[in-house]
């Protein structure tokens, strides 16, 4: 049992010394997979109002999910503890995103 441990302890050393001299490259994996994951969310939010008004949703019914989806979002990010002052303003913007996506929607614009 202890050897197992040991060579556990040992490999997961191995992998940390790699990753530490290897720098760039963490950075480069890092900053594309959040460029992947941006890229994919990007085109599901390009396509997605074309895709419900083709299942025969209105328009002011695309406007009215989105703005509640922000809204939720926002109001549940908001209420959660622990965020810095960068997500809290992210979620404060996705909160008025949602507001002005629900005004567009009953037509307040």
């Amino acid at each position: 049992m202890t050897d197992a441990f040991r060579a556990a302890k040992l490999a997961r050393k191995k992998r940390t010394k790699w990753w530490r001299e290897h720098d760039a490259l963490a950075g480069v994996i890092l900053l594309s997979g959040f460029a992947v994951f941006f890229l994919c969310i990007r085109f599901v939010d390009l396509r997605l109002p074309g895709w419900l008004t083709a299942f025969g949703v209105s328009p002011s019914g695309v406007n009215f999910l989105f703005g509640t989806a922000a809204c939720a979002l926002g109001v549940w990010g908001i209420r959660t503890k622990g965020n810095g002052a960068g997500l809290t303003l992210v979620y404060v913007l996705c909160l008025l995103q949602g507001v002005f996506s629900l005004a567009k929607a009953f037509a307040f614009f």
